[in-house]
C-alpha cells in the first residue's frame, strides 16, 4: 500500500496518543490539594509575579495567575557552554506541602489556561519535591520534573502520573513558565491561571521492566515486512494459544499454540506467525487481549519515511513552518576573526533550537543516499528527500568559512527578535574540527553525485567545498595541534569517517589520491579491533577499541557513531574488490556483525542491540561501578551492558539504530537476510516491540506519549532520544514523566533511521530469461511462501521482491539466492550456476572445504582469506552439463590465535559470495 502525504506539517491523530488515553482514564480515589482561593500556602519564586484573580477559575472563585515577560537582559559568558543560549529565567509559582506522604495516589491533576497573544506552542513543566528516602530532583534535575504543551485561550487539563516517583515526604510542587523569548509580532508578557491542583489515584502504567506491560502485547504498530520473520510478545495474558484476524474481512487467517520463550532477561509468551505474508491489514488476539491493526506490506517502512521527512520540515530553521514558528532566528551568528555569518538555516537540533554540523550533516548525507536508492522505484518520495536535502545542504554550505573553520555547534533555547544588535543575540565562535570536515565532505560529495545532472552548478559547488573540506581535515590531522583538535573523538570513529568522506570523494572525482587515504584509513580501524578470543569466562571478539593501543573500549553513551567504521569497510569492499586488503576488510566486518548477533542473544526475545562492554576499573565516576556491575559478567572485571553506562544524558536510539545501519550495510555485503531480520527488530523497538508497547515514533502507530518538544511542539515522525534505565539498573524505563533528554524530539536518531532505510525499505528487483511464457519459482526459506513468475512473450521476467534467502526453480534446475531490498538482481539462468558448501574439516592449522557444484558454464571461483592461505587463489571449473562436480578447497591458518576467514567469489560476482 503506497501511503502518501499531501502536505507537510502531517496532521496529528490525537485519539491515538497516551496523552489522549491518560485524560481518559478512570480516577479511583482523589483528594484535592489546593482550590487556589487562599495565598498562604504558596510562594513565588524568580521572575514575573504571582497574584490570585477573580477573572477566570474551574471551579469556586479563584484562580492563581501567574505573569511574566518572555525575556530579560542577562550577563551571558560566550564560554560557558552551561548557560550561553539557554533561556533568561523562570517564573515558579510554587506549593508548600509539610513533608506529606503520597504513596497511596499516584497522580496529579491541575488546570492552566493561558494567555500568550501570537505564540504558537506554549509550554511549562511541572516539578515534584521530595524530601524522603530518595530524594527528587535527583542531581541531574531529571527525575522529577514533567513538561507539558498547552492550548492558548482555554482551560487545558494537565494530569501527570507519579507512579515511578518517590513521594513518601512531599514538600512542593512547583510549575513553572521558562523565560524562552517570543517570535516577533508575539507577545512579549505572559499571563498563566491555574486552578484546581489535584491528587489522584488511577491505574498507572507500566514504567519498569523487560516484561511487557500487563495486558498488552509488544508488537510492532507500523507492521511487517513481507517475507520476513513476524512475531509479537506478552507476559502474563490468560491464553494457550493466538490468532492473527485480517481486519478488512473479519476472517480469522491463523490460529496456533503461543510458545513459552526462556532467556537471560526473562520468561515470555512468544506469537510467531512468519507463515503469514499476504499483504493486508491485520490484528492480533490471545484471550481478552488483542492489538490494534497492523500491516504486512513489501514496503512497510515507506509511511515512516514521509513522517521523519516531516519532522525534519518541522524542525527547519530560518523558515515559516505552519502552526510552529516564522522566519527564526535571523541574528544568530558565527564568527571568526572579524568575520561573521548568519546561521539560521538547517534543522533545529532537539527539543531546543540549537543547531549543529554534525547531525546535520548526517542527516543531509541519509536523504541524498536514500534518495539515489528510490529514484526510479519511488520518484515522489525522491522529489522529496531531494528537496529535504538540499535545505540541509543549503546550511552546510553557507555556514563554512573557506579555511577549514565553520560553525560547529550553537546553543539556541529562545525565540529571538531577529534584529542584529540586540541583547537576545547570540553568537559563537567557529572551529576547525577534522571530523566535522570529514563529516560535510561525505555529504557535500554524494550530494554533488546527486545533483548532477538535475542541477550542475550546485553540483559543482558541492564538489569544490568537498575537496576543500576533505583537505582541511587532512592538513588539521598533521598539524602540531593533532591531539587537540581532534580530542573529542575516538581514532576508530575519526577514520571511519574519514574514509567514508574519502570514498564518496573518489567515487565523485575518481581521483586515485582518495582512495589511497581510505586504504590508510582503513588499516587504522582494522587495528583497533578485538581479533582474539580473551581470558574471559565468555570470551568476545569483533568489538573496537578507540585506538589502536586497545587501551579503551569503544562506548557511547546517548549519541553513537558505531556505524562509522563499518559503513566506511563496506563501502570499500564494495568498490574495491580487487584490492590486497579486502579480505582483512572482510573479516572485520565479519567479527563485529557476528559480534552483534551474540551479544543479542541477551536481550531476546526483542533482539534489541546490547550498549557496550565496559572494564570495572576504566573510570573512577560516582555510580560507574555500581553501573557496570549490573550488566552481564564476562570475566573478572568485565561486564556486558544492556544499555549504556550513562549519567545526565540518557537514552538508547542512538545507539541502537546505529548499530542497526552498521549491521544493515555488513548484511548487505555478507548476503545475510538473519542480519537484516536484527536490524528490523531495531526499527520495531521504535514502533511498539518493546515492553511498554508504545510507539516511540510521534504520530506513528499507538500510544506514542508526550515528547520534549517546548519550542516547536508535537511533531509527526519525531523521534526521542530513547528509552533509558533508573539510576544504576540496566533494565527498560520508561516513565511517563516528560523530560529532556530521554524523551527530547532529536534529530540524530531520526537521520539514522532515514539512512537504514537505504538498506531495509522496499523489495529487491529480480530480472532475467528463459523461455517464452515459461515459468520461474522463487520459495521464501524464512515464510515458506513461493512466488511464480511467468515470463513475457520474449522470455524475459521481472519481479519485485521482499528480502530474504530464495530457492530458485526452472524446469530441472535449484538455485539458492539472496536478495536484499533496493537490489536489482540478473538472474543469469543461461549462464546458471549453482555452488553448495557441504563440508568444513580442520586438522591443526589445515582446512579442507567441501564444495559441491552444478554449472552450464565456466566458472571462476576466486578465494579471498584473512588470516588464511590457500594453496590455490583461483579454481576453474568446466561446464558439467547438468551433472555436480565435487570441487575440495584446501588452505591453511596463519595465526591460530586470531580469527580467520575465507570467502569464495564466482566469476567476479560479491552478489554470489560464499563465506568458509
Amino acid at each position: 500500500m503506497q501511503e502518501s502525504f499531501n502536505s507537510f506539517p502531517i496532521r496529528i491523530d490525537e485519539s491515538r496518543t497516551a496523552r489522549y488515553r491518560w485524560e481518559n482514564k478512570p480516577v479511583i480515589g482523589s483528594v484535592l490539594l489546593d482550590s487556589m482561593e487562599d495565598s498562604a500556602t504558596w510562594q513565588h519564586i524568580g521572575v514575573g509575579e504571582m497574584t490570585f484573580t477573580s477573572e477566570r477559575s474551574v471551579d469556586g472563585e479563584k484562580s492563581l495567575r501567574l505573569i511574566s515577560k518572555t525575556k530579560r537582559k542577562v550577563d551571558r559568558d560566550p564560554e560557558d557552554r552551561a548557560s550561553y543560549g539557554r533561556p533568561f529565567g523562570e517564573a515558579v509559582a510554587r506549593r508548600v506541602f509539610n513533608g506529606e506522604d503520597w504513596r497511596a495516589y499516584n497522580r496529579l491533576s491541575f488546570w492552566v489556561y493561558p494567555t500568550l497573544p501570537g505564540f504558537r506552542v506554549i509550554s511549562m513543566y511541572v516539578v515534584l519535591h521530595n524530601d524522603g528516602e530518595i530524594k527528587i530532583p535527583d542531581s541531574y534535575e531529571r527525575e522529577g520534573l514533567h513538561f507539558f504543551l498547552l492550548k492558548p485561550d482555554q482551560w487545558n487539563h494537565v494530569v501527570w502520573e507519579i507512579a515511578s516517583l518517590p513521594r513518601d515526604k512531599v514538600t512542593a510542587v512547583d510549575i513553572i513558565y521558562r523565560m524562552q523569548g517570543n517570535e516577533p509580532g508575539a507577545t512579549d508578557t505572559v499571563i498563566f491561571d491555574i486552578d484546581r491542583l489535584e491528587l489522584q489515584k488511577v491505574e498507572a502504567d507500566y514504567y519498569e521492566g523487560w516484561g511487557v506491560a500487563p495486558g498488552r502485547i509488544s508488537y510492532s504498530h507500523t507492521g511487517y515486512q513481507a517475507g520476513s520473520v513476524k512475531n509479537a510478545i506478552a507476559s502474563g495474558i490468560k491464553a494457550s494459544e493466538f490468532s492473527v484476524i485480517n481486519t478488512d474481512t473479519n476472517e480469522t487467517v491463523l490460529t496456533k499454540p503461543i510458545e513459552i520463550k526462556k532467556s537471560h532477561i526473562g520468561e515470555f509468551q512468544f506469537m510467531d506467525f512468519t507463515e503469514l505474508d499476504d499483504e493486508g491489514s491485520f490484528i492480533i488476539r490471545a484471550g481478552d487481549v488483542e492489538t490494534q491493526p497492523f500491516r504486512i506490506d513489501k514496503n512497510i517502512w515507506r509511511g515512516t519515511i514521509w513522517k521523519t521527512i516531516n519532522f525534519f520540515f518541522c524542525e527547519r530553521c530560518g523558515f515559516v513552518v505552519p502552526g510552529i514558528h516564522g522566519n527564526c532566528h535571523r541574528d544568530w551568528q558565527c564568527e571568526h576573526g572579524d568575520k561573521k555569518i548568519i546561521i539560521n538555516g538547517g534543522w533545529h537540533d532537539a527539543g531546543d533550537l540549537s543547531q549543529g554540523v554534525g547531525n546535520t550533516t548526517e542527516a543531509t548525507y541519509a536523504m541524498f543516499h536514500l534518495a539515489r536508492r528510490v529514484k526510479e522505484s519511488d520518484p515522489e518520495l525522491y522529489e522529496k528527500l531531494i528537496e529535504e536535502g538540499k535545505w540541509g545542504l543549503d546550511w552546510i554550505l553557507k555556514t563554512r568559512f573557506g579555511d577549514g573553520y565553520r560553525s560547529v555547534w550553537a546553543t539556541m533555547d529562545f525565540w529571538t527578535d531577529g534584529i542584529i544588535g540586540t541583547y537576545d543575540d547570540i553568537t559563537f565562535k567557529a572551529l576547525n574540527i577534522p571530523f566535522a570536515n570529514f563529516d560535510t565532505a561525505a555529504s557535500e560529495a554524494i550530494a554533488a553525485m546527486v545533483l548532477k545532472d538535475e542541477d550542475p552548478v550546485l553540483a559543482f559547488y558541492c564538489l569544490n567545498a568537498a575537496k576543500e573540506d576533505w583537505q582541511f581535515a587532512i592538513d588539521s590531522l598533521t598539524a602540531s595541534d593533532y591531539s587537540r583538535t581532534h580530542r573529542y573523538y575516538p581514532d576508530v570513529q575519526l577514520n571511519g569517517t574519514g574514509a567514508l568522506a574519502s570514498v564518496e570523494l573518489y567515487r565523485a572525482t575518481g581521483d586515485m589520491k582518495y582512495a589511497e587515504k581510505a586504504f590508510e584509513q582503513a588499516k587504522m580501524i582494522i587495528n583497533c579491533q578485538q581479533i582474539t578470543a580473551p581470558d574471559w569466562d565468555i570470551p568476545l571478539t569483533g568489538f573496537f577499541y578507540e585506538n589502536p593501543d586497545k587501551d579503551m573500549i569503544l562506548h557511547y553513551s546517548h549519541l553513537s557513531q558505531s556505524q562509522a567504521p563499518l559503513v566506511a569497510l563496506a563501502e570499500l569492499l564494495a568498490e574495491f574488490p580487487n584490492h590486497r586488503d579486502w579480505a582483512d576488510w572482510y573479516r572485520c566486518i565479519a567479527l563485529y556483525s557476528d559480534y552483534l548477533m551474540r551479544i543479542t542473544e541477551y536481550t531476546w526475545p526483542y533482539g534489541m542491540f546490547p550498549a557496550s562492554i565496559y572494564k570495572i576499573d576504566e573510570s573512577d565516576t560516582p555510580t560507574y561501578r555500581e553501573q557496570v556491575e549490573n550488566g552481564v559478567r564476562l570475566s573478572e572485571g568485565y561486564y556486558l551492558r544492556l544499555f549504556p553506562v550513562w549519567y545526565v544524558f540518557r537514552g538508547n536510539n542512538s545507539l541502537i539504530l546505529s548499530d542497526a545501519k552498521a549491521l544493515s550495510s555488513l548484511a548487505r555485503i555478507r548476503r545475510n537476510t538473519s542480519f537484516l531480520e536484527l536490524c528490523q527488530y531495531q526499527l520495531q523497538w521504535c514502533v511498539g516491540r518493546n515492553p511498554f508497547s508504545q510507539s516511540l515514533m510521534y504520530g506513528e502507530g499507538y500510544d506514542y506519549a508526550p515528547q520534549y518538544t517546548a519550542m516547536s511542539g508535537d511533531m509527526v515522525g519525531s523521534l526521542p532520544v530513547g528509552i533509558q534505565t533508573s539510576r544504576e539498573k540496566d533494565i527498560p524505563y520508561w516513565p511517563v514523566n516528560n523530560c529532556y533528554n530521554y524523551k527530547e524530539v532529536w534529530v540524530q536518531p531520526s537521520a539514522r533511521w532515514l539512512w537504514l532505510m537505504s538498506d531495509l525499505a522496499g523489495t529487491a528487483k529480480v530480472t532475467g530469461k528463459v523461455g517464452p511464457c515459461e515459468n520461474v519459482e522463487f520459495l521464501n526459506m524464512i515464510t515458506g511462501k513461493t512466488a511464480s513468475i511467468k515470463a513475457g512473450d520474449n522470455g524475459e521476467f521481472s519481479a519485485d521482491l521482499p528480502q530474504g534467502k530464495y530457492t530458485v526453480t526452472y524446469g530441472s534446475l535449484k538455485k539458492s539466492i539472496t536478495l536484499v531490498p533496493g537490489e536489482d538482481y540478473s538472474l543469469d539462468l543461461k549462464n546458471f550456476f549453482s555452488i553448495v558448501k557441504k563440508s568444513v574439516s580442520r586438522e591443526g592449522g589445515k582446512l579442507a572445504v567441501e564444495l559441491e557444484a552444478v554449472t552450464n558454464c565456466a566458472l571462476v571461483l576466486d578465494l579471498k582469506g584473512s588470516n588464511i592461505s590457500f594453496e590455490k587463489e583461483r579454481i576453474e571449473v568446466a561446464p558439467t552439463n547438468g551433472s555436480s562436480v565435487s570441487i575440495t578447497i584446501r588452505g591453511r591458518i596463519i595465526d591460530e590465535n586470531e580469527a580467520h576467514i575465507g570467502v569464495i567469489i564466482p566469476n567476479g560476482n560479491i552478489k554470489e559470495l560464499l563465506e568458509i
